[in-house]
């Protein structure tokens, strides 16, 4: 089932962007700019077991899980996998490609049925260079990434 974003921003705008304030990295934005990036936002569904994005490729999407859980894992000697992190309703990645404009640094999997929202580069550079405060959350959370990726 995909969600009409457009809809439901004119159905509970507030519902929506209170739920995104939940989201911990979203908190720190005015609720003008949330009301934005709502708007630019796609609904995705994914099946259990599907590979929602994979370690090294380009990349220019940002996913917050809705619904569901997906699982972050490395590929170590290009053949061995360890898993780094199971996510959830709340959670988001791929947020350090988008940041450093490198390649994918895991693979992301679907463990459940997953529901994601997801936000093209360009809306998430925008909101990147609008405000330095949520620039500043995104800086640490992507350091904070890339050490527990190296540690693995």
């Amino acid at each position: 089932m995909k969600i009409d974003m457009q809809a439901l921003i004119k159905e509970d705008a507030s519902w929506f962007v209170e739920q995104l304030k939940k989201v911990r990295v979203f908190s720190v934005l005015p609720d003008s700019e949330l009301m934005k990036i709502v708007g630019q936002m796609k609904n995705y569904d994914f099946k259990a077991g599907t590979t929602l994005v994979n370690q090294g490729e380009s990349a220019n999407l940002f996913f917050i899980v809705h619904e569901g859980l997906v699982e972050v894992s490395v590929k170590k000697f290009f053949f061995w996998d360890r898993k780094v992190a199971t996510l959830e309703s709340g959670d988001f990645f791929g947020e350090s490609v988008l940041v450093s404009n490198s390649r994918r640094t895991a693979t992301v999997t679907a463990l459940t049925d997953v529901s994601c929202f997801v936000l093209l580069k360009p809306s998430f550079k925008s909101t990147l260079n609008h405000n330095a405060l949520f620039k500043e959350n995104m800086k640490v959370i992507f350091a904070r990434r890339k050490l527990q990726l190296k540690k693995a």
